[in-house]
């Protein structure tokens, strides 16, 4: 189910990251391309939220110190490439499909 979780996260994130805001920009003058490239890479957001926390010593965050509670919460954003098995693939399609409604 975890590989499933990540398979569907990175596929959203990579769409939703890589498509540019500017709807008008796209003519046949300008070189703009909204194709996917074949590094099979997406970004890999991973949210931080250690308020509170004294089990361990928080180190992912190495910046400046604010003083304040955003000192104890980071998001982490990192373009990994995504591997997944095509039956993996497939069964999350398979049940994607099957929870759709029927129009």
């Amino acid at each position: 189910m975890a590989a499933k979780l990540v398979a569907f996260s990175a596929f959203v994130a990579s769409s939703a990251a890589f498509t540019p805001a500017l709807s008008g920009v796209r003519t046949g003058t300008t070189s703009l391309s909204m194709a996917m490239d074949k590094t099979a890479r997406a970004p890999i957001i991973t949210v931080f939220d250690h308020r509170g926390c004294s089990a361990h010593k928080n180190v992912e965050y190495t910046g400046r110190k604010a003083g304040d509670q955003d000192d104890e919460m980071l998001v982490k954003v990192q373009s990994t490439k995504v591997t997944v098995d095509s039956n993996v693939a497939a069964a999350v399609l398979k049940d994607s499909l099957a929870t759709l409604k029927k129009n």
